[in-house]
């Protein structure tokens, strides 16, 4: 990756996801965007509108990552699929991650500890992979498919749930 003249290759910005003169100032300057969304449809409004402010900016084609998934609600349809948001935000959106749902991020977070640090959990790794893909790394996408073993399948038989 390319330096730019400030000295760093990306700078970034979490900005408001409003309309307000606090948007467009955080903005301004950028060259690309990354829009973040949970998989609920009030927070995929939002990243809508918020698209369409990048794009009154010239900031066409934004990065989309879809956080805080639980593929266990959407196999039960209660929460958006990744293919959902996307078809809600259009074409010109270009998939960056998807963040799992992860108790690691709250432990994490009260412990000052980025959670990317942290080997072994999904949501960490999935971080890791957004950063290598920002710098022009194929790194395919986690699989969150739920695994039902044999000892799954059998604690189902009793009664056993999560």
């Amino acid at each position: 990756q390319e330096l730019r003249e400030d000295g760093y290759t990306f700078i970034i910005i979490d900005c408001p996801a409003g309309i307000e003169q606090g948007f467009r100032n955080a903005t301004a300057g950028a060259t690309e965007a990354i829009v973040v969304t949970n998989p609920e449809m009030s927070s995929v409004r939002d990243a809508d509108r918020i698209i369409g402010l990048l794009e009154a900016q010239d900031l066409r084609n934004p990065y989309l990552i879809v956080n805080r998934l639980r593929p266990k609600m959407v196999k039960n349809q209660e929460m958006l699929a990744v293919e959902d948001v996307q078809d809600v935000l259009g074409s010109s959106v270009k998939l960056l991650g998807i963040i799992p749902e992860d108790e690691v991020i709250i432990t994490s977070t009260n412990k000052g500890e980025p959670a990317a640090t942290l080997e072994g959990n999904l949501a960490g790794q999935a971080y890791r992979n957004i950063a290598r893909r920002l710098r022009g790394e194929t790194v395919p996408f986690l699989d969150l498919e739920e695994k039902t073993g044999f000892l799954d399948r059998l604690k189902g038989l009793f009664g056993s749930k999560k």
